[in-house]
């Protein structure tokens, strides 16, 4: 449910706007599955995604970029604490973004720069203001989808949800 809600959700949103729903997904994802259900939530999510909006040579370096970003997290061994989570979203978030910018200077997909030292350089800075959003877009996800999830718990066991 969290591939298909992320690449839906992913779907709907235009690149320009450097947010999307697939780390929150993962690091929600990562609480509670396993290590290899964990990689098909992440790289089922962008399928998802790029299906929709349309396969490219990018989706490779979609692919790698979330390929390593749940690596990252299984290493971490996020659980369901907020250092844990906040922990996974500081790591996680920029090197999504990171691969996101290689992968742009590398293909030439929004931008072409040279392919120098320089190049990849440029490349990494004007990314960073998507960086800026998409941490806050990521913690909003994560936010989402976890109280998503425990409130579906508590209803599956037929509790109202408590306030904090």
């Amino acid at each position: 449910m969290l591939t298909l809600a992320s690449g839906l959700i992913a779907g709907q949103f235009h690149h320009q706007l450097g947010v999307a729903p697939i780390l929150g997904a993962i690091l929600c994802a990562a609480c509670f599955l396993r290590p290899r259900e964990l990689f098909l939530v992440g790289l089922g999510g962008i399928l998802v995604r790029d299906l929709l909006t349309g396969l490219s040579s990018f989706t490779l370096v979609r692919l790698i970029g979330i390929g390593l970003v749940v690596a990252a997290i299984v290493a971490l061994k996020v659980r369901p604490t907020f250092r844990s989570l906040l922990t996974g979203l500081i790591v996680s978030s920029p090197i999504f973004q990171l691969s996101l910018a290689v992968g742009d200077w590398a293909t030439g997909t929004c931008s072409v720069l040279p392919k120098t030292q320089q190049g990849l350089l440029t490349a990494i800075v004007t990314a960073l203001p998507y960086f800026q959003r998409s941490f806050v877009g990521d913690t909003l996800f994560a936010a989402l989808f976890l109280g998503a999830y425990t409130a579906a718990a508590y209803a599956a066991l037929g509790r109202p949800a408590r306030a904090s």
